[in-house]
């Protein structure tokens, strides 16, 4: 008997090979939730072995980012050949052929180049491996209109038989569902019913109950789906029993749980004053968890902290909201965790300044900066650190601070174009370019981004020359802490707004 898990593997295997069976597309756009990617794992993963899901077929999964066409072509042939060449040993043990000779150099660096290697190593192997299914998984990149045309020129390229490429997309935050083909002749669309809820609950359902924890887990497990897919008031109902089975116990820690997640359900149900109320009751038990010694119970005030500020600022109260956030940093400094006070420090800033309190937006500001600066150089990118310091900026000078988004804009505009011209200078080249025009090609991309790199750093630097001496200073400041990229290109970059829909 197969369980929760197992089913779902066995699900996503028949749909695999009805696509394969049936569609005669050499490319499959398979669509899932977000929250079921394990299991996507979990499936390509199981197809090494011998289960009762496995299809009899190959799949290997590439995490190439996607930069542009040239590169990933070239990048996806570099990585199979590492990827084979680490293989040589165990397919030699398996008693299987090691004679396959594959060089990337001998294949274009373009999607019908990727397709033809691969397409090398299925008609090799084609009587050992079924269908040899080249997964790509981008790590970044797959939201960038030119990946959806590289698929396309792949999808059309000349398959062998035993070839297929799949490309995983989120059915929540769908990022290819424009790339088929107006015909509809090579790419097929397919979206696998999976939900990662009701996988946990079977799966909690099926084992054996481990005593009272095990009873809590399940009502918890329930809880949580209720949260993301049924009403509030499905999800207050249910905690009443969640609530009463910790109370028994004496759990008061989980209790904190449970309240918080009705907390959220109110926020969501945009029931304010009821979410504020729930906050408040789970901050006073955080407060004894923790004066009982519980190692968690800063982390657990600190969660009512940002709940309850979350609530009010959704509400419309910022001074509020902000005090609340004040609190939530002092939380996190307790807790020693930099990260989230540097959040909740920018978030009062930012509710100060909604409500117009000048200093202290700067005051809170300067704070987040002074918190930044205890972390290690690496790490500052990976928080909130950059929207705080743009942030900083905007209540010093906000004139001055928009003019540094337009640069950034104009100079996102440009870069775009490059890309733009490039990909076309690819498609141009053809099927079969060769190596010295696709370095070319990206040569000249990357001669031409640095000027406009350096343009727009003189365009900045033009702009600060004419700002005030404590707007010159806050900049420098924040630089120096994020690095010389900041606040126009890289990871540290200010965010670009979400494009603006035209009417219909």
């Amino acid at each position: 008997m197969l369980n929760p898990v197992e089913k779902r593997l066995a699900y996503i295997g028949r749909d695999w090979l009805a696509y394969r069976n049936e569609s005669g597309k050499p490319l499959l756009v398979w669509q899932s939730p977000a929250s079921a990617a394990q299991l996507m794992a979990a499936f390509f993963e199981s197809q090494k072995h011998p289960t009762a899901y496995a299809t009899g077929d190959f799949f290997v999964v590439f995490d190439v980012p996607f930069g542009h066409g040239i590169q990933y072509s070239r990048d996806l042939k570099s990585a199979f050949a590492e990827q084979y060449a680490a293989s040589l040993e165990d397919l030699s043990h398996q008693g299987e052929a090691t004679d396959w000779a594959f060089s990337p150099a001998d294949f274009p660096d373009s999607p019908e180049g990727l397709v033809a290697a691969l397409g090398s190593f299925a008609s090799h192997y084609a009587k050992r491996i079924g269908v040899f299914a080249a997964v790509l998984q981008p790590v970044s990149g797959a939201d960038k209109p030119a990946f959806v045309s590289w698929l396309r020129r792949a999808a059309n390229a000349n398959f062998a038989e035993r070839l297929r490429l799949v490309v995983i997309d989120a059915t929540d935050a769908p990022l290819l569902a424009c790339v088929s083909d107006e015909k509809g002749e090579r790419i097929a669309l397919r979206e696998l019913q999976l939900d990662s809820f009701d996988v946990a609950q079977e799966t909690f359902a099926q084992e054996p109950v481990a005593g009272l924890a095990g009873v809590f887990r399940n009502q918890l497990t329930a809880l949580i789906a209720l949260v993301e897919k049924g009403s509030v008031d499905q999800v207050k109902s249910k905690a009443r029993d969640a609530l009463a089975f910790v109370q028994q116990q004496k759990w008061t820690d989980q209790e904190i749980v449970v309240r918080l997640l009705v907390g959220g359900a109110l926020v969501k149900a945009a029931r304010f004053d009821e979410a504020v109320a729930i906050y408040r009751a789970s901050r006073q038990l955080a407060e004894q968890v923790h004066a009982a010694g519980h190692p968690a119970g800063h982390k657990l005030i600190l969660q009512t902290w940002f709940g309850e500020a979350g609530a009010l600022l959704a509400a419309g109260d910022d001074r509020a909201a902000a005090d609340c956030y004040r609190q939530a940093a002092a939380s996190a400094r307790a807790d020693q965790n930099l990260i989230l006070a540097i959040e909740a420090l920018r978030m009062a800033a930012f509710c100060h300044g909604r409500n117009g309190d000048r200093e202290a937006a700067l005051a809170y500001s300067q704070q987040a900066l002074a918190c930044g600066a205890q972390l290690r150089p690496e790490v500052r990118g990976m928080t909130t650190l950059p929207v705080a310091a743009m942030d900083y900026l905007r209540a010093l000078d906000s004139t001055s601070a928009d003019a540094i988004t337009r640069h950034k804009a104009e100079l996102d505009q440009v870069l775009a174009s490059h890309e733009s011209q490039a990909e076309a200078h690819a498609l141009a080249a053809g099927p079969h370019i060769d190596s010295q025009t696709a370095q070319r090609i990206e040569d000249d991309w990357a001669a031409d981004d640095r000027r406009a790199n350096d343009d727009v750093e003189h365009g900045l630097a033009h702009l600060l020359a004419k700002t005030d001496p404590a707007f010159q200073r806050a900049f420098a400041h924040a630089r120096g802490l994020l690095g010389a990229d900041w606040p126009l290109i890289g990871s540290v970059a200010i965010p670009a707004p979400p494009p603006v829909e035209s009417p219909s």
